[in-house]
């Protein structure tokens, strides 16, 4: 029992240092340097064997991170923790680039507040959690002369980063069937770029870099409103489910600051002067979730999502660079598979099998073109006691499309969680 504790203990901070290291390290992709960057969702690793749907099916010993009103389903304390791995593969036609990256993807520790009454039932249950809100990783070097003179120019982009997400949701029960939930997020950090020229004659000993660094920072408060309704056949046995969440197009404070540097050509900074330290507020575009779901309770599921994306406008101002913008979407269909989850006597029959494919549209044009994604997920989560389990979920996809977008993504993803189901915060009773 002791080391079970000493467990709890420890992971939550070990991997709490891990995501400080780590946040915002995703795989190097051209695609994330438009706008915001790319948007990390709220799905935890159960979801991603799904391809991301869950909007609308609850899960007793998983968090519903897609949807604060479920959390009334979660009767015992669940902690979930998940790590990601990423590999891409990008191609221009006649160039290619590999990159591979990893990191923390997200913490989520949810509860029982209130039973009802009769206590049959949880009546408000709440979740916390740290995860990335979006992602920004790239770097993009070119090589050219000057025009009508032999001195070549080098130039170089990149950008690290990314804006968190500090989260606290709540679900409330309403009756048997429906019941409403809040999710406010504080989002925070930074997005870190270097714009850098390099000029000078190929035979030149000595080589200085001029360059543009760029600190664009965020600190403010999302909201998102949730509601789920569920009905039940007779004897319970089967189920279906509606669930939708509308997280509210909102202005976040942000802070940019620009400095310019003259290095040498090792990179040691000579001498800078800052440009710009100005604050205003960027636009977080409002993303509306709808889903449905049908099945048994404790066999199998199906489920499909829809998502809306949509900015103010046709134009996104972030930073100090400005992206036209569409109304992006995104539509998932999942299924998962237990073939006996009350067994007692084979583990494997208590195996959780997942699947699921979605084909999204960016808000953001590129090249002038809608930039489409498309990918097929796998996943399972192994029980480790009755209770608590180990998740994994991988994904195929591709983004781009050399023709439209003058670039073609090929990814690999790989989604490994814990799941911990207890008892935590039950007041002790003696007869």
């Amino acid at each position: 029992m002791l080391k079970r504790a000493s467990l709890f203990l420890m992971l939550p901070a070990f991997l709490f240092l891990s995501f400080k290291e780590l946040r915002g390290q995703a795989a190097s992709s051209p695609f994330s340097s438009f706008g915001l960057g790319d948007f990390n969702g709220s799905a935890l690793v159960n979801n991603y064997g799904m391809a991301g749907a869950g909007v609308s099916n609850p899960q007793a010993w998983y968090l519903n991170n897609l949807n604060p009103s479920m959390l009334v389903y979660n009767r015992l304390t669940v902690f979930q923790a998940g790590l990601l791995l990423e590999k891409t593969n990008l191609s221009t036609g006649d160039q290619t680039s590999k990159a591979t990256n990893g990191n923390v993807n997200y913490l989520a520790l949810g509860f029982p507040v209130k039973w009802n009454k009769s206590r049959t039932a949880i009546a408000w249950g709440s979740a916390v959690g740290l995860m990335p809100y979006t992602n920004m990783s790239y770097r993009i070097k070119s090589q050219g002369t000057v025009p009508g003179t032999l001195t070549t120019t080098y130039l170089s982009e990149k950008s690290e980063g990314g804006f968190n997400q500090l989260y606290w949701s709540n679900g409330v029960r309403i009756n048997k069937s429906l019941s409403v939930g809040m999710k406010a997020s504080y989002l925070f950090s930074s997005i870190i770029s270097d714009f850098t020229n390099v000029v000078g004659l190929a035979d030149q000993a000595s080589r200085y870099q001029i360059a543009l660094h760029e600190v664009l920072s965020v600190s403010g408060a999302r909201f998102m409103p949730s509601v789920h309704y569920r009905i039940d056949s007779v004897g319970g046995r089967f189920f279906f489910n509606v669930g939708a969440t509308y997280e509210i197009a909102k202005k976040v404070n942000s802070t940019l600051f620009q400095k310019i540097e003259r290095k040498n050509s090792s990179g040691t900074i000579l001498q800078y002067d800052s440009l710009l330290n100005s604050n205003s507020r960027i636009n977080f575009p409002g993303i509306l979730n709808a889903g449905i779901s049908f099945g048994n309770s404790d066999k199998w599921v199906v489920a499909a999502d829809y998502a809306l994306i949509r900015f103010e406008g046709n134009q996104a101002q972030v930073g100090a660079d400005r992206f036209t913008v569409n109304t992006g979407t995104k539509l998932t269909l999942g299924a998962e598979f237990t073939p006996d989850a009350r067994s007692m006597t084979s583990v494997l029959k208590r195996i959780t099998y997942r699947t699921g494919v979605s084909t999204e549209k960016s808000p953001y044009l590129v090249n002038g073109n809608t930039l489409k994604d498309m990918g097929v997920n796998f996943g399972f989560s192994l029980p480790v006691n009755r209770i608590s389990s180990l998740d994994l979920a991988v994904r195929f996809g591709k983004r781009g499309d050399r023709a439209l977008n003058g670039l073609l993504e090929n990814y690999f993803k790989v989604y490994f969680g814990v799941t911990f189901n207890d008892q935590w915060f039950i007041k002790s009773r003696f007869d």
